[in-house]
């Protein structure tokens, strides 16, 4: 049985909180999706709501298996939803980033796009996706936008015998230097605490500690853990 939640805070100098997430199961497994809208675009926090919904509708309906299309091609069509939603409308005002795990019985396919991290705990060892080094620091980052820019994407697929869990975190969440070493033994300890716990306490105590975080931007940290009974 998996455990999934998300908790999401507004930041002390947002009237509005753009970032936004969905985790759900679907019929080959769950989705996990979190997005940052971009601060200086107004409408960022649709921009944000419509990447979630996008990326949701389009692979919990993708007919054939997902071992038969290029990932790469599935989050293209994703992108395409998002601008469907967006007809008629100012793009450049929804600008939003993408942090995406989807994760099938033996297989798990994660996507990342702009700032944020994915990290993902599986057969006793941690695979992160973050921004590294001086890029950290760099006021602008990549984000849905009016072009697709396939280069710009971090792609991980995986097998795996067993997973136990993962944490997405848009870059409201500072995990130490944001190092790999600090990523993957916040991973590991978050799962390792919560795995035996009910989803509504795991919950109420993210969101206990999370409100205190440093930093003024908006937080958001969803996850999916492998419950241990």
């Amino acid at each position: 049985m998996m455990i999934t939640g998300g908790v999401s805070i507004i930041g002390s100098y947002h009237e509005v909180n753009q970032d936004s997430y969905l985790c759900k199961p679907y019929k080959d497994g769950y989705i996990l999706v979190v997005s940052d809208g971009m601060g200086s675009k107004s409408l960022s926090h649709l921009g944000s709501k419509y990447v979630c919904e996008s990326v949701y509708s389009v692979i919990s309906n993708i007919k054939l298996n997902m071992d038969k299309i290029s990932f790469q091609d599935t989050i293209y069509t994703c992108y395409e939803e998002w601008k469907k939603c967006l007809l008629g409308q100012d793009i450049e005002q929804y600008y939003a980033t993408l942090l995406l795990i989807v994760i099938r019985e033996n297989k798990i396919s994660a996507a990342r796009l702009g700032d944020g991290f994915i990290s993902i705990y599986l057969d006793n060892k941690v695979i992160s996706l973050y921004d590294k080094k001086e890029d950290y620091f760099i006021n602008e980052t990549d984000c849905f936008k009016e072009y697709f820019d396939r280069d710009k994407f971090e792609l991980v697929e995986v097998e795996y015998s067993k997973f136990h869990g993962a944490v997405v975190c848009t870059d409201g969440v500072e995990i130490g230097k944001m190092q790999e070493e600090d990523i993957s033994n916040f991973t590991q300890d978050f799962v390792n605490e919560y795995s035996s716990e009910a989803e509504t306490d795991v919950i109420l105590e993210i969101e206990s500690w999370l409100k205190d975080w440093p930093g003024s931007d908006d937080k958001t940290l969803a996850f999916m853990i492998n419950e241990v009974i």
